[in-house]
């Protein structure tokens, strides 16, 4: 019996909700001290992944044969989800400081979290073809290289930090982004070791 194709829609739109959401993210960045409708673009971007990752799962209830372990389907929807919603909440949070300026360092994150989404978009675009490790090891591996230089840029951004004498009020908002785009970057990576394990169980 064939297997059910329709999981790979639904992973690539997630990989396009994805992109959309870390652009999105840097054009606030781009647009400081106010977002002019940025957030508004990610919070509606959630919203379609949001039920994108529905009909996936509803999907896979129903599904007689799936094209990979339903437990590794529901992973990658649920992480790419996930993601996106972190985005969504790091941009939502840049609003709601109102924030002036913000760190190079932080400039950075998002660039790397830029840069992972489009390494996603472009593995989860190849899973239909059935695409042995190999195929994606350069994506993967670009995705590896992006999250350990940004906890290496983590380190620069929590010593300009600190210098000084710092509005303690302005410390901990700045802060407070910093995290949520660390663990967009965090869930980025995941989803690089979620897809390498995928591939390595059918190769």
């Amino acid at each position: 019996m064939p297997k059910d194709l329709s999981f790979f829609d639904h992973f690539e739109q997630l990989g396009q909700c994805l992109i959309t959401a870390t652009g999105a993210l840097s054009a606030c960045m781009d647009t400081l001290p106010g977002p002019e409708g940025c957030v508004a673009k990610m919070e509606q971007n959630r919203h379609v992944a949001h039920q994108v990752q529905r009909l996936c799962l509803l999907r896979l209830d129903t599904a007689f044969i799936t094209p990979f372990d339903r437990e590794d389907i529901l992973a990658l929807a649920t992480e790419l989800y996930k993601t996106i919603a972190a985005v969504a909440t790091a941009g939502r949070r840049l609003e709601l400081y109102e924030l002036e300026d913000m760190n190079p360092s932080l400039r950075w994150h998002v660039s790397a979290l830029d840069g992972m989404a489009r390494e996603i978009a472009a593995t989860v675009n190849q899973l239909r073809n059935v695409p042995k490790l190999s195929d994606l090891r350069l994506n993967l591996d670009e995705i590896g290289r992006l999250e350990e230089t940004a906890r290496q840029h983590r380190d620069e951004f929590l010593k300009e930090l600190f210098k000084g004498h710092p509005d303690p009020i302005l410390v901990m908002k700045k802060r407070e982004v910093h995290d949520l785009m660390m663990d967009g970057i965090d869930r980025c990576d995941r989803l690089g070791r979620t897809v390498e394990r995928i591939l390595l169980k059918n190769d």
